[in-house]
């Protein structure tokens, strides 16, 4: 997003020997110094999350986790967070139609008038007052339609349902103020002979081939990765008639940061009876033989992701 952001109406404050200091004349100082502060940092750096904000919940919680963390909005503004914090998951059903809802936890910058007093003192021949204030961000839910760009700092993206989350906080939204210096990468394979295997029907029911969905969250991954995976296992398929040699084509599709599906595209043999185009030569009852075959072959998957 492009700064339109004014520039602040600077003053170089300065203090002459003998000059009586007033809580004016601090307070100006302070705030010159933060205008300054914010300035730099919204025109030299980026904006984002520098360092925390972890955020912990799984499926079925009523509550999530916030870690400590430091961040710095598209002003300039510091977001901290000095300790840990729980917040209530938002108590909703769902959406109207019985879906599962959508909500973003965010961070946000709290002004002076919105932060709690620390400490009070009283004046020495007039009225007392605030002299130490909290720097405690907001933390809340936001539905996708009220997030501010840029002021309220995604920390993980939540789906609801009968008040609780019906899936692992997701992460991907989350936006990082320094870039990685080098790609993540993260690899690994689903076990042999254990992999839940099932058959891909084309949109008339036929089968295409078989998919699996993969299980990265050992990686680690923060964003969706770019995935390449591969099926290891035999390609010699021995029948009573011919040996075939089983040439397949795999593909990624609905990648996210901790899974993905992998389809595996098979050969087709001919129709065997009306309406029927099995792409593996069928059982003794007719009906077609694919996951079996896989399962004689020891089939799973291999496969690496890069992030960054």
């Amino acid at each position: 997003m492009s700064d339109t952001s004014p520039i602040p109406l600077l003053e170089r404050i300065e203090f002459l020997d003998g000059q009586q200091l007033t809580a004016e004349d601090l307070t100006a100082l302070d705030d010159s110094n933060t205008q300054l502060r914010w300035l730099h940092a919204r025109s030299l750096h980026s904006w984002g999350i520098g360092i925390g904000f972890d955020v912990k919940g799984n499926r079925g919680d009523s509550s999530v986790m916030i870690g400590p963390g430091y961040a710095v909005d598209c002003l300039g503004r510091e977001v901290i967070l000095t300790s840990e914090r729980t917040k209530t998951v938002p108590a909703v059903p769902g959406q109207t139609d019985g879906t599962e809802a959508t909500y973003y936890l965010i961070a946000a910058y709290l002004g002076d008038a919105d932060q709690a007093v620390a400490e009070k003192r009283p004046g020495i021949c007039v009225p007392g007052g605030t002299v130490r204030l909290t720097e405690e961000p907001l933390l809340a839910w936001r539905l996708p339609n009220e997030l501010r760009e840029g002021q309220d700092l995604i920390l993980a993206r939540a789906y609801i349902l009968n008040c609780q989350l019906s899936r692992p906080l997701s992460l991907a939204e989350r936006r990082y103020a320094r870039p990685s210096q080098q790609p993540y990468i993260g690899a690994g394979q689903t076990v042999a002979g254990g992999t839940s295997w099932k058959v891909w029907l084309d949109s008339k029911n036929q089968p295409i081939g078989v998919m699996t969905v993969v299980d990265t969250s050992s990686a680690l991954f923060r964003t969706i990765p770019t995935y390449m995976a591969h099926i290891v296992g035999e390609r010699l398929l021995v029948n009573k008639a011919n040996p075939i040699v089983l040439v397949v084509f795999a593909g990624v599709v609905d990648a996210t940061p901790d899974r993905f599906t992998l389809q595996v595209t098979l050969p087709r043999f001919g129709k065997i009876a009306p309406n029927v185009n099995p792409v593996l030569p069928p059982n003794a009852d007719g009906t077609p033989g694919i996951l079996g075959v896989i399962r004689q072959l020891n089939w799973h998957v291999v496969w690496m992701g890069t992030e960054g």
